[in-house]
């Protein structure tokens, strides 16, 4: 299963597609692609990998992202920049990415995930990356997952949506700095 960023990772979704052999999924989001964010890099797809969208060596923050949230985690990147917080960000482009070095050393130096994604949690990208840090055998890693409940979500404008259930910008970045001060507060 795949998901693009933008349009043009879609296109390159679709050729990647067709020349895969096996089954493959790519998922189309709802709604359109983010008019705030624009994304002037393009790695090519390859089964399984990853791209680094921002690596910073000062980081205190793993955001790791699929689909169009990938650029929803830079604009949550921005604001808590603001405020002190480095990040790395993380592009899965696959629902089950591959063991990249990359994403090890980056969690191992933040010890601080958040994965968003615009689909439920349960057995999401949150999950896959629980089991990939488990299966790593990395220890102390803090990990808080953002996506939609497993229940029905009923119809709706999709910001709208996405501010009830703590999926918009500002909602997430308050929910990890709240949680990032907590963690610094009581010595964890």
């Amino acid at each position: 299963v795949a998901a693009p960023k933008d349009f043009e990772e879609l296109e390159q979704m679709l050729v990647f597609a067709s020349a895969y052999n096996k089954p493959i999924a790519i998922r189309y989001p709802r709604g359109s692609q983010s008019d705030e964010i624009k994304f002037d890099k393009h790695k090519k797809i390859e089964q399984g990998k990853v791209e680094v969208i921002q690596q910073n060596s000062d980081a205190k923050l793993t955001i790791i992202a699929i689909g169009k949230m990938v650029a929803r985690a830079v604009q949550v990147s921005n604001i808590l920049k603001e405020k002190g917080i480095e990040t790395d960000i993380i592009n899965t482009r696959f629902l089950n990415f591959e063991n990249d070095k990359k994403v090890l050393e980056s969690i191992e130096k933040t010890k601080n995930v958040v994965t968003i994604e615009d689909g439920i949690n349960e057995g999401g990208l949150g999950s896959n990356v629980q089991n990939y840090i488990f299966n790593n055998g990395l220890k102390g890693v803090n990990i808080k997952i953002f996506g939609y409940p497993k229940k029905f979500i009923e119809h709706g404008m999709v910001n709208q949506l996405e501010k009830e259930y703590g999926l918009d910008k500002d909602s997430i970045a308050n929910k990890i700095q709240d949680n990032l001060n907590e963690k610094i507060t009581s010595g964890s």
